[in-house]
């Protein structure tokens, strides 16, 4: 009698869960499309998520009463509790080291059509994003995209008579802030100063966690510089790292960061749809060189952000971390 009262408050949750994912997918992509941030919309999930919903209720039955899979959830939840994100990385590492060859043999059992599933969450994204979507064993996903935009050089001469150029080192007038918001059992946090800025986020039950980063030069127009036809050169140096991991356990997960300036957008994001996981890791040197009229100082800046969902139970974390900034403003005639 007990065993059966369970099950039913567990199908009872299940549904209850479902029902407010639906609600909370609609707000998530109204939100996401006003901020236009994601490369991928809730939409989107929510498609892949019915494609792969006969998997997902597949291996809920099978492995429910698994001890090899009862520790994998045990492991997950110890994932979640930590806040360190070394220690998060640690821990990763383990999982995946511990668990995958037993994931790879449930799966090669199920006897599941990989390339049917993959080509039909294919279809749920425009080409351009399509062809760029990295699979791994158990329909897991990555996307990693980098993109690059030219600022075309001003030909048009300044009316004023010639004056000495000034330049500026943008790092000790660095303005910056912190925002966010999260679910049901959510996490996340950053940090900026002279010159870096960060963010992370983690999620583990039904709920996302989203945590947004500016790191501003802080110049004003007049003051800094005075209010004329000369344009500033900008010049950036500066070292990315980006890290995101999706662990299904009920219903999926993801972990999504992105960095932005004016002249490049990186971009890195991990989907478990169904069981287990993947971790990926993005490191690099960026240089950036580009031309702005003064009224636009302001764009010249870096925004970082990082985001997790949970559709029932999962573990997901994910940062941004852009350091070692060399960032000079100059006018130029």
């Amino acid at each position: 009698m007990k065993t059966l009262i369970e099950t039913n408050k567990l199908n009872f949750l299940k549904k209850f869960l479902f029902t407010g994912l639906f609600f909370f997918l609609l707000f998530s992509a109204n939100a996401q499309r006003e901020k236009g941030e994601s490369l991928i919309t809730q939409e989107q999930v929510r498609k892949i998520t019915d494609i792969v919903k006969p998997l997902t209720d597949q291996f809920e039955q099978q492995l429910n009463k698994d001890e090899t899979y009862k520790a994998y959830v045990e492991d997950i939840k110890e994932l979640n509790n930590v806040k360190d994100f070394e220690e998060k990385k640690g821990l990763t590492e383990k999982l995946i080291e511990k668990y995958s060859a037993y994931f790879k043999e449930v799966w090669a059992a199920a006897n599941i059509d990989e390339s049917s599933y993959q080509l039909r969450i294919r279809q749920v994204f425009p080409d351009d994003i399509a062809k760029l979507l990295q699979f791994e064993p158990f329909l897991v996903f990555t996307l990693s995209v980098s993109i690059a935009t030219t600022t075309p050089a001003s030909t048009t001469p300044p009316a004023e008579l010639p004056r000495p150029d000034k330049c500026v080192d943008v790092c000790p007038m660095i303005q910056g802030e912190i925002t966010g918001s999260g679910g049901l059992i959510a996490g996340g946090g950053g940090s900026y100063g002279n010159c870096f800025i960060r963010t992370n986020a983690w999620s583990a039950v039904f709920g996302s966690n989203g945590l947004d980063g500016y790191l501003k030069n802080g110049i004003t127009i007049p003051g800094t510089f005075p209010s004329d036809s000369r344009k500033l050169r900008v010049t950036k140096k500066y070292e990315l790292m980006q890290e995101a991991t999706s662990f299904a356990v009920l219903g999926g997960g993801y972990a999504e960061t992105r960095a932005i300036t004016f002249q490049s957008s990186e971009h890195l994001y991990v989907f478990s749809p169904v069981i287990f996981g993947a971790h990926a890791f993005k490191a690099k040197s960026i240089s950036e060189n580009y031309l702005l009229e003064k009224k636009y100082v302001a764009s010249s800046k870096f925004w970082v952000w990082a985001v997790t969902f949970s559709a029932l139970v999962s573990g997901n974390w994910c940062y941004s971390n852009c350091f070692a900034i060399r960032w000079s403003i100059c006018e130029e005639k």
